[in-house]
């Protein structure tokens, strides 16, 4: 797949037209192989702010549904929501290709490398599923009445990277400007009594 044919395959025109929550959606979750350099020119023509809202409601979607007692999964993909917002508000040359390159790596883990052992509990047949599965099957299983259990443990193994953003570009994402004291009048009063 090639550029043109990714646009195509979101129904955009340009990459500038990626800015709703289901067209993101429907990349993270496209089940067709997305090279990275067609992914990385995808992302240098979009808004950081519009990249990393979507990268945060994204993710915010996929935590909604993680089991309760499973933190170990929602602190990883909390960390990989982090690590992508951050790379998306990063002003540095190549944050877009590194951007796509951690996409890559995750859409490849989610949808396809990760194991999550399922159980019907009715009769104990087991299956390995990807972790998207999983998760898609533990939302909707109230809804089907199916009765099944899910072992989250080999899904939790990813390699994260670390990587160093600008805490500026944080502190702006949080507090808008980078205006940390937010719009609270008595801090700046209280700074202007100091002096």
């Amino acid at each position: 797949m090639d550029f043109e044919e990714l646009l195509a395959l979101l129904d955009i025109d340009a990459p500038s037209d990626l800015v709703y929550f289901e067209q993101f959606a429907d990349l993270m979750e496209q089940p067709r192989d997305i090279p990275p350099e067609a992914l990385a020119k995808l992302i240098e023509g979009m808004e950081a702010d519009v990249l990393s809202e979507l990268t945060e409601s994204y993710f915010e979607d996929i935590l909604k549904f993680v089991p309760d007692d499973e933190s170990e999964l929602y602190t990883l993909l909390s960390n990989i929501s982090t690590t992508l917002s951050a790379l998306a508000q990063s002003a540095e040359d190549d944050a877009a290709q590194t951007y796509a390159e951690e996409l890559f790596k995750f859409r490849a883990w989610y949808l396809i490398d990760s194991r999550v052992i399922c159980t019907e509990n009715s009769d104990g047949t087991e299956k390995e599923i990807p972790l998207m599965e999983a998760l898609t099957n533990y939302r909707l299983q109230n809804f089907t009445h199916e009765d099944y259990s899910y072992d989250f443990s080999d899904a939790r193994d990813y390699p994260l990277e670390e990587y160093i953003v600008s805490l500026g570009n944080l502190l702006e994402d949080d507090y808008g400007d980078g205006d940390i004291y937010g719009e609270d009048e008595d801090y700046r009063d209280m700074d202007e009594d100091e002096e």
